[in-house]
């Protein structure tokens, strides 16, 4: 009975606990019922017919970046633009709403952003199913730029909260946002678009089976792999990697094509995105998890175009609540006995492929890669299970020990 009521006391404790920390990521308008007018800059529609050709041969070939939207130039200053609202605290509260019509999703791309101690913005739509972590101090970049992750729908509003006393000022420009018109659903304009679950049907969500072999190693190396958008409306796939020091310097490797035409300070990555019910090979749509394991900002610490790799540097570190992983490596040039490739194509919810034949290592157009054999050259079946496809781009390749060759 002493065991049964401490067990109460604890949830009736914890419950008002959860309610605060989901009220701090919520607007402030939202909270104090704020009803000023929010100022709204609508652009103008998009005609996609000349995308969805480019799209139609772009997403052949599956060593480019997956495009998921169009960028949209902007010219914001949060002192031109938008409404201040004072609120009786002696706290202030900016608000604005930018719309691109027939959008699926919209991010921001900050040619300037510094948000004092204290202070925070917020994104999000105008149903509040979609917000962003708080944007606070932390993610201010040595060079100001930022770029957010995607909110769902055509209206994105932004909302920054400064307390009361803040010592210096904000600082908000917006250059661009980026239109996103396939992802997470097929927009009507575009005919054979493909987004969330539209990958190709012999795709395996990654909590599918590929063999006990490798299924226990599978469910820690994947919480090491990240979608990757490259605010430039392009998608990739990347994967945390371990150093010699293993201290979680929060290092990011992707394909070095991933960084042409893109600024690492305005790329953002979603960690943990997978599937809660597995689909396993079949046409059978996955359910989505949403999750807001997301970061922004990153640096370039070293690429090649030979061996076609970028490892980047996250400007903050990875939170110690988030249950993700640091990928080891191998550098030894041994052939595996089989690879496992974990990866998001299409900017689709993560999936797996494993390849039984082992991969070979060649030169191929001039750069050096582990060739998956008998697709285009070289012994062997292909992929056993699974595929990749655009958008793959920068994942891993894991050997029988799960370690990135």
């Amino acid at each position: 009975m002493k065991k049964l009521l401490l067990s109460l006391i604890t949830i009736v404790l914890w419950q008002p606990f959860l309610a605060q920390e989901e009220r701090a990521h919520l607007p402030i308008s939202y909270l104090q019922r704020i009803s000023t007018p929010v100022p709204t800059i609508e652009l103008p529609p998009l005609n996609l017919e000349a995308v969805q050709r480019e799209d139609s041969i772009n997403d052949l070939d599956k060593n480019l970046p997956w495009r998921y939207g169009i960028s949209r130039s902007l010219s914001i200053n949060l002192e031109q633009t938008g409404v201040w609202t004072d609120l009786p605290s002696g706290d202030r509260l900016w608000q604005l709403e930018i719309t691109s019509p027939n959008a699926v999703n919209v991010s921001v791309n900050f040619d300037d952003l510094y948000v004092p101690q204290g202070a925070r913005l917020l994104l999000y739509n105008k149903t509040m199913t979609d917000i962003s972590r708080p944007i606070t101090k932390l993610e201010n970049t040595p060079d100001g730029k930022l770029g957010s992750w995607f909110i769902d729908g055509e209206t994105i509003l932004l909302e920054y909260y400064e307390p009361a006393g803040t010592s210096r000022a904000v600082v908000l420009e917006i250059g661009s946002i980026i239109h996103g018109y396939r992802m997470g659903r097929v927009n009507a304009l575009i005919e054979n678009g493909r987004g969330l679950e539209d990958s190709g049907d012999c795709n395996y969500d990654v909590n599918c089976s590929i063999g006990p072999d490798f299924d226990p190693i599978k469910d820690v190396v994947k919480k090491a792999v990240a979608l990757l958008n490259l605010g430039n409306g392009y998608l990739c796939s990347a994967a945390l990697v371990n150093n010699t020091e293993a201290n979680k310097r929060p290092f990011l490797l992707t394909a070095n094509h991933c960084l042409e035409y893109s600024d690492p300070s305005l790329w953002s990555v979603r960690f943990n995105w997978m599937s809660p019910s597995p689909v396993c090979g079949t046409e059978e749509p996955s359910a989505n998890l949403e999750t807001n394991f997301t970061m922004s900002g990153a640096a370039v610490r070293a690429n090649n175009s030979l061996s076609d790799f970028a490892l980047v540097e996250m400007y903050n570190r990875i939170p110690d609540s988030w249950d993700v992983a640091f990928a080891g490596w191998d550098v030894t040039d041994t052939e595996p006995e089989f690879e496992v490739g974990i990866h998001h194509p299409n900017g689709d919810i993560m999936k797996i492929c494993r390849d039984d034949s082992g991969a070979e290592k060649i030169n191929a157009n001039g750069t050096e890669v582990w060739l998956i054999g008998g697709v285009s050259a070289g012994s062997g079946n292909g992929w056993e299970l699974g595929t990749t496809e655009s958008g793959s781009s920068g994942s891993p390749l894991f050997n029988q020990e799960g370690k990135i060759i």
